[in-house]
């Protein structure tokens, strides 16, 4: 480091404004600012965020009720689908891109009848434009052998893109039945 700001001050003709002395002087100041720049985390990550916290419980809410009813073009709309789209799902081995959790949503989602959601115990963490929701996500639907209910923990990363929230990955593990 010592050597390129030397080389600096060479290179444009400063050894007249500033005599190799003082630039010693200054290169510990100089590596000193530079280490605390790097390693000092943006005051941005440990802000607090209630509106935008606020503004993802409720598109949660949102994508719940359009879930529930079976709007899946509401649905599609709150998912950041393309290239970087992820989700894991206990009901698939591996990562699915957005082609596959779509066509998977829709899929099961469809064939569920009477079905019913509910999210517990939200946490959301927002840092800037991304915001992070986990939660207990309990659901139940009717089958012909009768009602089936199960619960998940799931985690939502969300990405705001034009002002809206929208889920960038997705991911469900299922919860097992207490004996």
């Amino acid at each position: 480091m010592r050597q390129r700001l030397i080389d600096f001050v060479r290179t444009w003709g400063l050894e007249e404004c500033l005599p190799m002395r003082y630039i010693r002087q200054l290169l510990p100041f100089a590596a000193m600012l530079l280490a605390g720049c790097a390693s000092t985390p943006p005051d941005k990550l440990r802000a607090d965020y209630p509106k935008e916290e606020a503004q993802i419980r409720y598109r949660l809410n949102e994508i719940i009720d359009a879930a529930e009813k079976k709007d899946f073009n509401r649905l599609d709309s709150y998912h950041f689908y393309g290239a970087k789209f992820t989700k894991f799902a206990p009901e698939a081995p591996g990562r699915q891109d957005a082609e596959v959790a779509r066509k998977a949503e829709h899929d099961g989602i469809g064939a569920a009848t009477d079905l019913k959601m509910q999210i517990d115990l939200l946490k959301i963490d927002v840092f800037g434009n991304v915001g992070i929701a986990t939660f207990d996500l309990k659901y139940g639907f009717k089958a012909a052998s009768g009602r089936i209910e199960k619960s998940a923990h799931a985690t939502m990363v969300f990405v705001k893109e034009a002002g809206a929230w929208k889920i960038a990955h997705e991911h469900l593990s299922a919860l097992k039945a207490n004996p």
